[in-house]
């Protein structure tokens, strides 16, 4: 098997983060088997029970995956981890790195929202299990402990600021690139470049462009829409990423009406998708039509049964 390959798949990477709480769990294990007793009275096995239950269930998530999958072992680490920190007699209790280990994998996979919702996660557990574990009449809590939960909350919120930071970097280097990721589809940068020469060309030619700006009902169906591109619309003709949630498209040589018609080829194959049309004006910059265009999206595109819209004339 290629290890570095197997890795980049979806089964390599569930297959890694498995392996990861398996270890872990095991990890857990044999560390309170090697405790003379638990914080609970409880008997001296269920650490052990535990793990298998904890296993089981996630060897039923990865075979029966489901929409929300990911999430719900997210839920079922973090509900782990509480029940151990309860059990866990040591002060401070050595389980609470556990907590940090799966906030911080979960945000270096999943990226800036998941840590976000992992780490609100934790903190819930954190604010339901440590009263549970003080004694009647002792400290809230022990300095160790205090300055335990002081490094974990900074590592938390540094490795949060770098998740961000590379958040904006990526949307940057996407922004500068030719080729769209998501789409295939030419970038905005790219688009605007183009346009660099394809209006100053219709306009000497006197021939008309339309622009076309295309959002789909369904957020998730943009690479949909985008591959019915290739199969409808000529080879003239130039599709682009125009935002997160819109497509656009310019027609050389294609007024208003024509368009219409190339929109109507492009329904029967493509996503349900409302657009919004006009024609370039003659000396416009491409980006000042986007931008008129995506205000009359807003104006009137509340209602996703409204399939056309003509943008109204561009007041330069």
């Amino acid at each position: 098997m290629n290890l570095p390959s197997s890795l980049a798949t979806d089964r390599g990477l569930n297959t890694l983060q498995f392996a990861a709480r398996a270890l872990f769990a095991m990890l857990a294990t044999l560390y309170f088997a090697a405790l003379p007793a638990l914080h609970l009275p409880v008997p001296k096995a269920v650490p052990a029970t535990m793990l298998v239950i904890y296993l089981l269930l996630h060897t039923l998530l990865m075979a029966r995956s489901f929409t929300g999958a990911i999430h719900a072992a997210s839920v079922l680490d973090l509900l782990a981890l509480g029940v151990l920190l309860l059990l866990d007699p040591a002060e401070p209790p050595p389980t609470l790195a556990l907590i940090i280990v799966a906030v911080l994998s979960t945000g270096l996979l999943g990226g800036l929202r998941r840590f976000l919702y992992m780490l609100a996660g934790a903190v819930v557990i954190l604010a339901v299990v440590l009263p549970l574990r003080q004694e009647p009449g002792a400290l809230p809590l022990s300095p160790s402990t205090l300055f335990l939960l002081a490094v974990m909350l900074t590592c938390a919120l540094y490795f949060g600021l770098l998740l961000y930071r590379n958040m904006v970097l990526t949307r940057r280097a996407e922004a500068a690139t030719w080729q769209d990721p998501e789409t295939g589809l030419l970038s905005r940068t790219a688009l605007a470049h183009t346009a660099g020469w394809l209006q100053p060309l219709h306009e000497r030619l006197s021939s008309p462009l339309t622009a076309i700006l295309l959002r789909p009902h369904d957020p998730a169906q943009l690479p949909a829409l985008a591959n019915s591109f290739a199969q409808r619309l000529r080879r003239s003709d130039i599709g682009a990423r125009a935002d997160e949630h819109c497509l656009v498209l310019l027609l050389p040589d294609t007024d208003v009406g024509h368009g219409e018609r190339v929109l109507t080829a492009l329904r029967a194959i493509a996503p349900p998708f409302t657009a919004v049309m006009a024609p370039v004006p003659r000396e416009t910059s491409l980006d000042l039509v986007l931008d008129h265009l995506t205000a009359t999206f807003q104006r009137g595109a509340q209602e996703e049964a409204r399939e056309l819209i003509h943008a109204p004339p561009l007041r330069l």
